[in-house]
């Protein structure tokens, strides 16, 4: 397996990961996850989660933006827990950042503070309306969700408005829109 390094500065934030092949968007961080990076919404404390974290660049950043946040990075593919826990390891957070392979958020256990991620399309809707329930189940009452989707706003709010009635596009990017979910 070939390994790529993969170094970018996002919001003044440098950043260098390791990835390789099978792994999404594995020579550089990809339009959709920049354009959620450069847009976040960041607790001020509190737990939150990384959903499909591939090699990292999601929880990692959120980790170096702010210290008093605990982050849970999940994915279900085993490479990609294994080159995100390396990368925690050079970007200096693991004392506050914890990798898992997880199925959308199954591992987690603890109720979240928010939720970020820039899902798999390639999984369809099908994921959607799992993220959508699990999420549900995970999220503090007063929690939200900032995801980041090309072209696929309509199955977003098809999918998470039974369970979170307020869903906004707070950015569009090159086809891509950063969608803030809310529970109130």
């Amino acid at each position: 397996m070939k390994t790529e390094v993969v170094l970018d500065v996002i919001d003044g934030i440098p950043l260098s990961f390791y990835s390789s092949t099978g792994i999404f968007s594995k020579r550089k961080v990809d339009v959709g996850t920049r354009a959620l990076l450069e847009n976040l919404v960041i607790p001020e404390r509190g737990i939150v989660a990384d959903v499909g974290c591939g090699y990292g660049p999601v929880g990692i950043f959120l980790a170096l933006k702010n210290p008093s946040l605990k982050v849970i990075m999940l994915d279900i593919d085993p490479n990609a827990v294994k080159l995100s826990k390396k990368n925690v390891e050079i970007n200096g957070v693991s004392s506050r950042v914890t990798v898992m392979k997880s199925d959308v958020l199954s591992a987690v256990n603890e109720k979240l503070d928010a939720i970020f991620s820039n899902p798999p399309l390639s999984k369809g809707v099908d994921f959607l309306k799992k993220f959508a329930k699990c999420a549900n189940d995970k999220i503090k009452e007063d929690g939200f969700l900032e995801i980041v989707v090309y072209r696929g706003e309509e199955n977003v709010k098809k999918e998470f408005s039974p369970y979170f009635p307020s869903i906004n596009v707070i950015k569009r990017v090159k086809g891509y829109s950063i969608i803030l979910i809310k529970k109130k």
